[in-house]
């Protein structure tokens, strides 16, 4: 009779079992902990992108001041081009203004003066309207001619007798007129 011994095969079975259960527990341990190793990594990222936010936003901070003063020059700047462009249209129209009063004098004849100067009316504000009195229509002809002819003044110049009036003393007429003219464009 053969006699076999079953006691040391479970005992290696039991064994191999705790060998599988050793590894197993080493697997899910090595496991865990490279899990926490990435869990662990993850809220250092996340701690330093929250350090690096809060760097950013003093910064910005300081940008922000820095936006407000380059907004601020900028206004001032616009101001400033905008005043500048207004001096620029005032000396534009001053020119004009004096240009046109320099030959209203420069050409006045004898026997006639004026009496008004008016610059702007409804219609057209850049006309110039000369108001005045003469004791004769040539005299009137011949300074609206002179005018007429005047290089910077608007050749669409108009003249309009207004009255007529013959004083009693001395049997002269006087003539009251208006010339309406505008000075064009110069540079």
């Amino acid at each position: 009779m053969i006699k076999i011994n079953l006691v040391p095969l479970k005992e290696k079975k039991r064994q191999q079992e705790y060998v599988f259960v050793l590894i197993g527990a080493a697997v899910v341990f090595v496991l865990a902990a490279g899990m926490f190793w990435f869990y662990i990594q993850k809220i250092e990222t996340k701690r330093d992108l929250n350090v690096q936010i809060k760097k950013v936003d003093e910064e910005s901070k300081g940008y922000e001041e820095k936006i407000a003063e380059v907004t601020a020059f900028e206004d001032t700047e616009a101001k400033l081009d905008a005043a500048k462009k207004s001096i620029k249209d005032i000396q534009v129209a001053q020119k004009k203004v004096v240009f046109v009063l320099d030959q209203a004098a420069l050409n006045l004849p004898d026997g006639v003066w004026l009496t008004g100067i008016t610059q702007g009316n409804g219609k057209d504000p850049a006309a110039m309207i000369l108001d005045g009195f003469s004791f004769s229509l040539s005299a009137i002809k011949s300074y609206y001619d002179v005018l007429t002819k005047t290089q910077g003044l608007n050749k669409d110049a108009t003249l309009e007798i207004k009255d007529m009036v013959v004083s009693v003393g001395n049997n002269k007429q006087i003539i009251k007129f208006e010339i309406v003219t505008k000075p064009t464009d110069m540079d």
